[in-house]
């Protein structure tokens, strides 16, 4: 959808996009095929493939908006703004905005996915937090120990991802709550109060965390599809 901005054809599904995209799809016919042959739960099961076409959609503007964000960084250079030329600045703009966009999409889709499974599972998380996100129910799936094997896996790739989720964590509450997330840095600034220069914060290691971002959500929703496409099939 939107490679036309570095004069590129449209993206062909590989590695982990397509692995996700395809796990998701799979339950998707595995849930309308047992919705057409259900007689109680029919509703049920159709609603929940409509639910999970909606990753879909979030998975490909998740990916675009990385995509966008990680090409814009390569044309950063300078340290500051007032050193950027008009160019190097408007690509800068487009860079932050689309860098918002995938740690804004990263939690949004992660926080779906929490309220996906908690209908799914019945987990009753607003009984440990009324306002729950994904990691919530992470916490709840543990407590209850009814789904050991999925909980296992999910909670691995969130400590392999520790590190970077959390930065990127902040940054979005900081985006939502606060400021804007790229006046982070100049809170502290690296210059002299008089000097009034504005420090760029690293795009390449932004590029890095949401691009740890996102192949969690990627492997996140594998797991999770996968894991619940088998649970189908045994019903």
């Amino acid at each position: 959808m939107l490679r036309f901005l570095f004069q590129e054809p449209p993206r062909t599904d590989s590695g982990l996009m397509l692995e996700a995209g395809n796990a998701v799809r799979t339950y998707i016919a595995a849930s309308q095929k047992k919705a057409e042959a259900s007689q109680g739960n029919a509703n049920k099961h159709h609603r929940l493939a409509i639910w999970s076409q909606g990753f879909l959609d979030a998975l490909n503007e998740l990916e675009q908006s990385h995509y966008c964000s990680e090409n814009y960084a390569k044309r950063i250079h300078s340290q500051f703004l007032e050193d950027m030329n008009v160019e190097e600045l408007n690509d800068y703009r487009r860079f932050v905005y689309f860098y918002k966009n995938t740690f804004l999409r990263v939690f949004s889709i992660l926080d779906k996915l929490g309220y996906f499974l908690d209908e799914l599972l019945n987990l009753r998380t607003e009984e440990m937090k009324p306002r729950f996100s994904y990691f919530t129910v992470l916490r709840r799936l543990r407590e209850r120990n009814d789904y050991a094997e999925l909980e296992q896996q999910l909670y691995k790739l969130k400590v392999e991802s520790s590190k970077p989720l959390d930065r990127l964590r902040n940054q979005r509450n900081t985006e939502t709550h606060f400021i804007n997330a790229e006046m982070l840095d100049d809170l502290n600034l690296r210059e002299p109060v008089a000097s009034r220069r504005i420090h760029v914060e690293s795009a390449a290691r932004n590029v890095q965390d949401i691009h740890t971002g996102f192949e969690m959500v990627c492997r996140t929703l594998v797991v999770v599809f996968t894991y619940i496409t088998a649970r189908l099939a045994k019903e």
